[in-house]
């Protein structure tokens, strides 16, 4: 479908077409699913926040901008309504993908990413069992420096050490999880 249907359903749905309603739920349905796994990577989460982001559109449609372009307005309700999910659950969003591309869908279908979204939890786990080879002070490094992408003089101040005891902490660390690695 293109995008002069979303905008002639929007501009029904403002008119208070309850059809339009349904029919732009239907036709961006699978795009906000698919965005919501790779935001979220919940499907319960994904699917509330597009029921929640409809309802709201229908209680509000008189209200509703005439908007020149429905579905980035759909996206970023849905991806707010997803942030305020996640917040209220006292989680932050961690997306599976690096960039979300201006709120436009991959091309790869919900059966793809639900198969991205198990890859990912694997290697999670994996990562997981690796970094328990590590002692507590090393896993602490590797996460400050690659998790939280600190600098080695950002993080030798945080941790009241030296810039070079950083360096060697991290390179020993590494080598570490690379015997590790080699032993699984």
């Amino acid at each position: 479908m293109t995008s002069s249907t979303n905008t002639a359903l929007w501009s029904q749905l403002r008119n208070g077409d309850e059809k339009a309603l349904y029919a732009l739920y239907q036709l961006n349905y699978d795009d906000l699913l698919q965005y919501g796994l790779r935001l979220s990577g919940s499907v319960g989460d994904s699917k509330d926040a597009i029921n929640l982001v409809f309802a709201a559109l229908w209680a509000n449609r008189h209200q509703l901008p005439d908007a020149n372009h429905p579905k980035a307005y759909l996206f970023t309700c849905f991806k707010n309504r997803v942030l305020r999910i996640k917040q209220r659950q006292g989680q932050k969003l961690i997306p599976i993908h690096s960039s979300t591309e201006d709120y436009l869908p991959a091309t790869s279908s919900v059966e793809e990413t639900f198969i991205e979204m198990q890859e990912y939890e694997l290697l999670q786990q994996r990562t997981a069992r690796l970094l328990d080879h590590l002692t507590e002070r090393q896993q602490e490094l590797i996460k400050l420096r690659f998790l939280e992408e600190m600098s080695y003089e950002n993080i030798a101040l945080r941790l009241n050490i030296s810039v070079r005891t950083v360096y060697n902490s991290i390179h020993e660390s590494i080598k570490a999880l690379k015997k590790a690695f080699d032993k699984q």
